[in-house]
């Protein structure tokens, strides 16, 4: 029931989707993947017991930073289980507001088992199956197997085709075992490798600007066993524990890619060194509950070197200040140069400048939000801003103004929202629609309408839309016209759970005739 209302809460006050920012480093959800998305919400249905997991298990998450694991793993071991929330929040590394996002995807099992049966070995499974058809007669459709093993074992297989993608492409394949003391973790089929700041090897998502002091620093989580599609290393890969050294270990037959980590720690210090058949590169951090510092230098084998290095200052409760500066290989796409930011209570600020090493090409970005809570009566009003500009003065269109103000309220099981944007870049551009909605326990139903005018391709606006756990859709506005959803989920049972979307985009003043487009998305959960 939890999960039900887990995913139900995706775009309310609070809930899956604010837990879903902070962990990510992402400022909206915009910013994230599909894949990630899927991610976070397989946590969702399958929750990580931090008194339970080890540290490969933590790491593997990427709920956490290898500092907080460490941090973690030592309270357990002086103290025992963590009891509650509140208590974890006093575990160093840990804020209140890290402590709440985590809530959506942790749990605290506290053990009553015999001494030498502590581990929990319940086995659980979810069977997903979904299936799309458009008016024009294409239809897409797809299917996800998740099975965990309590916290040793977890496996993942999914396939789908797409509307672009008519062909079913290989499906995803991956397990996972994680062992006690000396073993970590071994991992088999698809995997994830994310090892320092990503200089020389990160695979599956990362966040491309530093709109938030989240995205400023990367956490390497190592290897992970992934359930993404579109994952790009395939093969094996293990780490091992010894003390405070830690030695990781894969190979993928696909793109014929070798990992090499060794990692040292200390208690609020870690040091590590990567190797690639591309490359090596040396990380290191340090972490105390006011400061932080991290950095780290790559140099791949034909001679380019990359570096970065970044600091984080808590002044006081609440409020954050954080810098990155950064530098990239002559072949490198991504931008070099400073960025700097301020987190507080309500208000967060962040600017970068930077150019391309390879073009030269200069971009200066800055974003602004404001997000305070407010309560009127038994009414929630949950205000936001967004302000954002980007400027590229090579490009066709150099200047890229962004605005976005949102308003959700609610009361009881009712919500209401309504969402505005504007967008100057080669004219202007607007968009706007009003949702309305009705959840409980067992069911949940949202409306949804809007207009929208985007005359150039430059000015689209993209716009995340409520779905099915597991289907992630963020059209991008563009034309003259109007759109209409509704959107239901079902908790039938303990066991099965329904959802539909029925969706219709239709153009009548775009200046040229433009065919509209109708889809209805259903999706059948079966949880074991």
């Amino acid at each position: 029931m939890k999960t039900l209302l887990l995913l139900l809460a995706f775009s309310g006050p609070g809930g899956f989707q604010q837990a879903l920012l902070t962990l990510s480093g992402a400022s909206c959800v915009e910013e994230l993947s599909e894949d990630e998305i899927q991610r976070y919400q397989s946590l969702a249905a399958h929750p990580v017991d931090l008194n339970l997991a080890g540290r490969s298990r933590l790491l593997a998450t990427g709920l956490l930073t290898p500092y907080q694991v460490a941090s973690l793993l030592d309270y357990r071991s002086r103290t025992g289980d963590v009891l509650s929330w509140s208590e974890l929040a006093l575990v160093d590394g840990f804020s209140s507001s890290l402590v709440e996002a985590l809530r959506e995807f942790a749990v605290l099992g506290v053990r009553d088992a015999p001494p030498g049966q502590r581990e929990d070995r319940r086995f659980s499974q979810t069977l997903s199956l979904r299936g799309a058809m458009r008016t024009e007669g294409t239809a897409a459709g797809g299917g996800k197997y998740e099975a965990q093993l309590g916290e040793r074992a977890a496996f993942f297989l999914s396939g789908r085709n797409t509307f672009s993608e008519p062909a079913f492409a290989l499906p995803t394949l991956s397990a996972a075992y994680y062992g006690r003391k000396a073993l970590g973790q071994l991992v088999v089929g698809h995997f994830n490798a994310r090892f320092g700041q990503g200089l020389l090897q990160w695979s599956g998502f990362q966040l491309n600007g530093f709109g938030t002091l989240g995205a400023f620093r990367k956490n390497g989580t190592g290897f992970s066993p992934t359930g993404a599609h579109g994952a790009s290393l395939m093969g094996v890969a293990t780490d091992w524990h010894f003390g405070s050294w830690s030695l990781s270990a894969g190979y993928s037959w696909m793109g014929r890619q070798a990992i090499l980590n060794l990692t040292r720690s200390w208690p609020s210090a870690t040091a590590g060194l990567t190797a690639t058949l591309e490359g090596a590169s040396l990380e290191a951090r340090l972490a105390r509950p006011d400061w932080s510092l991290w950095a780290e230098a790559a140099v791949r084998y034909d001679g380019h070197a990359s570096a970065l290095a970044g600091a984080y200052y808590v002044p006081e409760y609440g409020r954050r200040l954080g810098l990155i500066v950064r530098w990239y290989g002559v072949s490198d796409k991504r931008y070099s140069g400073l960025a700097a930011g301020y987190e507080g209570p309500a208000f967060a600020v962040t600017a970068d400048a930077g150019w391309r090493t390879d073009t030269g090409a200069a971009q200066y970005k800055a974003l602004l939000r404001y997000h305070p809570e407010s309560a009127w009566r038994s009414w929630l009003f949950q205000p936001e801003l967004r302000l954002q500009a980007c400027l590229r003065p090579a490009d066709r269109a150099p200047l890229r103004l962004e605005g976005r103000a949102m308003l959700t309220t609610g009361r009881g099981p009712w919500l209401l929202a309504c969402r505005f944007d504007a967008v100057h870049c080669s004219g202007f551009a607007w968009n706007g629609y009003a949702e309305g909605g009705w959840k409980s326990e067992r069911a949940a139903l949202y409306l949804r309408g809007g207009l929208f005018r985007v005359d150039a391709w430059d000015d689209r606006i993209y716009v995340y839309e409520r779905d099915a756990p597991g289907t992630f859709t963020v059209p991008a506005r563009y034309g003259r016209g109007w759109n209409a959803s509704i959107y239901g989920a079902w908790h039938l049972s303990r066991l099965h759970s329904l959802w539909l979307r029925l969706e219709t985009v239709q153009y009548p003043w775009n200046p040229t005739k433009k065919p509209g487009r109708t889809e209805l998305r259903l999706q059948y959960r079966f949880r074991m």
